[in-house]
């Protein structure tokens, strides 16, 4: 008995660290790919593997091996690719088929970014993944009533939230460009280290322009507030230079890209000395899309 037992346990523990091995093959495998993804949506990358492992049971389901479809993806209206017919929760349903992984990578995120059930998972941090898996299960993406349950189990025992980490690696410096009122157009360059942007900028109405440096700090999840200064250029006949001083609050929205919805009131230094002061107050609004 004792020896029945114990080939048992042997059985199992080979079993177990197979299983394992398998799951840290695809991980090694796939994890750059996702956080490749990470980096272009936001989406966190600990999710996207987990998902993957779970969907495609580690690279090896039909889905996976015979229409590289690793996150279950069903064909919808929407999809003109080829497809794959398999039961699942209905007999002979149709998934998508793709040519490579790294397309179904790139599929489910899209997937998330362009149905409006899943909007609300683009408001939380790209680092909290218990309430992204928790997001994912309420927005429908699985029938499975413990699906969330799952994923956080499998990036808890994993680690995957290492590669969440690779966020605070992702491209920080961006060119962008803005348009609003009354600046119509503008230029800048864009730095983001951790809760800073530190920016320099020129928007132009036409008829007079604005350079500026400024800070901004993030006091809530993409909301910033802060302060810029710089000079305002009136090409008359006699040029003039007026020093400014605004303050604005931001948020910055990414999906497909990113996008810094501005607001604020800039203040021209027009006449300043230490018995009088002369200014007045322009409020301005401005889009401003960093380029990837």
């Amino acid at each position: 008995m004792v020896k029945q037992l114990s080939i048992f346990f042997f059985l199992f523990s080979c079993l177990c660290v197979f299983s394992q091995n398998k799951t840290e093959t695809y991980i090694e495998k796939y994890s750059q790919i996702a956080v490749d993804e990470m980096h272009r949506y936001n989406i966190p990358a600990s999710i996207t593997l987990a998902q993957g492992i779970l969907e495609s049971g580690n690279g090896e389901s039909l889905l996976a091996t015979e229409g590289n479809n690793h996150f279950g993806i069903k064909c919808h209206d929407n999809w003109n690719g080829k497809t794959i017919i398999k039961d699942d929760d209905e007999k002979g349903e149709c998934f998508r088929k793709y040519s490579k992984v790294a397309d179904s990578y790139k599929d489910h995120s899209l997937f998330l970014i362009e149905r409006e059930r899943y909007n609300s998972l683009f408001l939380l941090s790209p680092t909290d993944y218990k309430a992204w898996a928790e997001g994912l299960k309420k927005a429908g993406y699985a029938t499975n009533s413990k699906y969330s349950i799952l994923l956080i189990n499998l990036i808890e025992k994993y680690d995957l939230s290492r590669f969440d980490k690779g966020s605070s690696q992702q491209k920080k410096l961006f060119f962008a460009h803005s348009y609003g009122l009354p600046y119509l157009s503008g230029v800048g360059a864009y730095y983001f280290q951790k809760e800073s942007l530190y920016f320099t900028e020129i928007n132009t109405s036409f008829k007079f322009t604005k350079a500026s440096v400024g800070y901004n700090y993030e006091l809530l999840n993409r909301i910033y507030a802060g302060v810029n200064t710089g000079i305002i250029y009136l090409p008359s006949e006699e040029p003039t230079i007026i020093p400014h001083l605004s303050s604005e609050i931001m948020y910055k929205r990414e999906k497909q890209e990113i996008v810094l919805i501005r607001g604020g009131v800039q203040i021209p230094l027009l006449e300043m000395n230490l018995f009088y002061s002369r200014f007045y107050l322009i409020p301005y609004f401005r889009l401003t899309y960093l380029i990837k």
